[in-house]
């Protein structure tokens, strides 16, 4: 690896991270063989679990003022509720597989009919459209002959 005049930043950085680490250490180590140490420790912990004690105290009147089910009777329901699935599951027959029971095809067209019962007739194209066109058409001209009366009744004095 080739010198260079500059330093290495990341370098410098490590090397600090790593005193500083060297330094807890020795630090922590001398403050652990203490009796104070563990004295502090155990009243950290005794006050960590009153707080805790005292919180889970609070919420479960809150949920009784509430009318809300604690976890247990929340567990204990759902228990319930498994139970009698499982014994309906018990009482309701079993279902039948899908793949036996025969589905018509889905098609827009009907069933084919048997030959030799009906013979098959080609099926009629609806006129009706048309023929209910026509009419609109014979609608619209009188009112197209109206309009041109009272023009002419306008214009002629």
């Amino acid at each position: 690896m080739a010198f260079s005049l500059i330093p290495d930043p990341l370098k410098m950085c490590r090397d600090a991270l790593t005193k500083i680490e060297n330094g807890v250490n020795t630090l922590a180590a001398r403050k652990l063989e203490s009796g104070d140490f563990a004295l502090a420790i155990s009243g950290i912990t005794k006050v960590t679990h009153g707080v805790q004690y005292i919180s889970e105290k609070s919420l479960e009147t809150i949920f009784k003022r509430l009318d809300m089910p604690s976890r247990q009777e929340v567990t204990a329901l759902a228990a319930a509720v498994q139970r009698v699935e499982d014994k309906l599951d018990q009482l309701l027959p079993a279902p039948e597989k899908a793949a036996l029971i025969p589905r018509p095809a889905r098609t827009r067209r009907p069933a084919p009919v048997e030959e030799a019962a009906a013979p098959a007739k080609p099926a009629a194209k609806p006129k009706a459209k048309k023929a209910a066109a026509k009419p609109k058409a014979k609608a619209a001209a009188p009112a197209q002959e109206a309009k041109k009366e009272e023009v002419s009744d306008v214009i002629a004095p």
